[in-house]
């Protein structure tokens, strides 16, 4: 019995712990994104919601989270812009992630990791919602995302 009881107390607490792992606290300010180089120096369009999506090309679900986002930005139009933030070099990055690139969707180069620790990022694909005053609205994996997540965060 106390065998079953530590393991529920576990699988309890597990959410919790990786929850944590993220340096996100819904409804404060998150890092500021500081961008030196954009993937084909093209800067998202203001919008009142930004998605901060973490990339990586190790992640086999990577691909259909950026197809989901595809699908999202052109259900919100104007109403939210997304920035993929990429560690990996462009020249590894690039062709993949061009056919992406809009208006509402792009790409910001992070070399050095550092957004990443900024976020505390460790695991993809994971993205957060932030308003136009930099407060996280929802966080978590980007294929969890629903255009009535963003409508009920606007």
């Amino acid at each position: 019995m106390k065998k079953s009881s530590l393991i529920l107390l576990l699988a309890l607490l597990a959410p919790a712990a990786e929850a944590g792992a993220q340096n996100i606290a819904l409804g404060e300010r998150v890092p500021e994104l500081k961008i030196q180089t954009w993937l084909d120096n093209r800067q998202p369009e203001p919008a009142p919601t930004t998605y901060i999506e973490f990339f990586h090309t190790s992640n086999q679900s990577g691909t259909a989270s950026l197809d989901h986002l595809e699908k999202l930005s052109r259900r919100q139009g104007t109403d939210l812009r997304i920035v993929v933030v990429a560690q990996e070099p462009k020249e590894k990055i690039a062709r993949l992630l061009d056919p992406y690139l809009s208006p509402r969707i792009c790409v910001a180069l992070d070399p050095d990791g550092r957004i990443f620790r900024a976020f505390g990022v460790s695991y993809v694909p994971f993205g957060v919602l932030v308003d136009e005053r930099n407060r996280a609205l929802w966080m978590g994996n980007t294929l969890q995302l629903t255009p009535e997540i963003i409508e009920n965060n606007q």
